[in-house]
């Protein structure tokens, strides 16, 4: 009777452990990819004091306005993952929006990310990681909700998400399960809250085209730029 017993009790105890095993939060094999992407596009704003993302054809970054000191037309240079520097100079800023864009003097050697064209939906399921100049977790985080944020006066419709930013983590990128940047981290320190930047999409597509014309610039000085 007691070895029965002692059979039943290891029985439920290995149900137990497996159910453990299978809510684990690490990152499936697929997933893994996806951060690895995420963080090779990933930038840090030089000097290091916020980050970015390099987007569409690899020769603009966007980031937070809020990170950006100089203006539109200035230099403003960005460390890769790997720690190779890039110079650029700062096409937008919108401070409305906190949302910038910045143009490299040559195309970064990384994998770079389309902007999504729609907003996220509430409920959907995104991938953060932040800054990759100093140690961090990748992140699975949820859209929580689309609502008014009082330092974002010009979005109507920021990301209340579930992520955990650290302080200098302003601007880094907040990806769809298609790896579209959806959005960039408004505050470090905790903040949960990112400006969309589906409105951001056409904009650099006309940017990205500007560079394909003949006789474009090819990554000098550098005109106004939008929402300035």
């Amino acid at each position: 009777m007691r070895a029965r017993r002692l059979s039943r009790v290891a029985g439920v105890l290995a149900v137990v452990a497996l159910a453990g095993c299978g809510s684990s939060k690490k990152p499936e094999d697929g997933t893994s990819q996806d951060f690895r992407t995420l963080q090779d596009a990933t930038v840090t704003l030089f000097p290091g004091h916020c980050a970015g993302v390099v987007v569409e054809d690899g020769r603009h970054a966007l980031t937070a306005a809020h990170c950006i000191d100089v203006a539109p037309g200035e230099r403003q240079p960005v460390v890769l993952r790997n720690g190779r520097m890039l110079s650029g100079v700062v096409k937008v800023v919108d401070p409305m929006r906190d949302l910038a864009v910045i143009r490299f003097d040559e195309a970064a050697p990384v994998r770079p990310l389309h902007v999504a064209a729609a907003l996220p939906i509430p409920g959907e399921g995104l991938l953060f990681f932040g800054r990759t100049d100093r140690p961090n977790e990748p992140q699975e985080v949820e859209l929580k909700r689309l609502g008014r944020c009082p330092s974002l006066p010009g979005v109507p419709q920021a990301l209340f998400t579930s992520l955990a930013g650290e302080k200098g983590d302003s601007g880094a990128p907040v990806v769809d399960r298609q790896l579209q940047v959806v959005g960039l981290v408004h505050g470090g320190a905790a903040c949960s809250i990112a400006t969309p930047t589906a409105d951001m999409a056409p904009v650099l597509h006309t940017l990205v085209a500007e560079l394909a014309r003949p006789g474009a610039e090819q990554g000098v000085g550098g005109s106004g730029g939008a929402g300035q």
